[in-house]
């Protein structure tokens, strides 16, 4: 299959999309369309830019094995405690926000 380049407009970054996903659809069209260069895209496309809802009042946050990052806004505290030992259990690098120090170490203990 065809490969196109898309390129962020905010940070530079210059990347092929997944075939058959959306931006690929868009740079090929674009490639159809006539054009030679990458398909420029803003940085919510790209992903440079990360949506955090502020009005959460509970936040798990970190990164994985591979150095993803992650950033789960939580509306309830039994999500945010759920999805924080999800991610101990994997191995991951994990902080909350929302919860006291009391509460950390009793996560932590078990």
């Amino acid at each position: 299959m065809e490969t196109y380049n898309v390129i962020c407009m905010l940070c530079g970054l210059v990347f092929t999309p997944a075939v058959g996903s959306s931006l690929w659809w868009q740079a090929k069209k674009r490639f159809q369309a006539g054009y030679l260069d990458a398909l420029p895209v803003t940085g919510d496309k790209c992903g440079c830019i990360r949506h955090h809802h502020s009005e959460a009042p509970f936040r798990v946050f970190g990164y994985d094995m591979t150095c993803d990052d992650y950033n789960f806004p939580c509306n309830t505290f039994t999500q945010a405690i759920r999805i924080y030992r999800e991610r101990v259990r994997q191995g991951d690098v994990v902080f909350i926000t929302g919860v006291s120090t009391a509460v950390i170490r009793a996560i932590c203990k078990s």
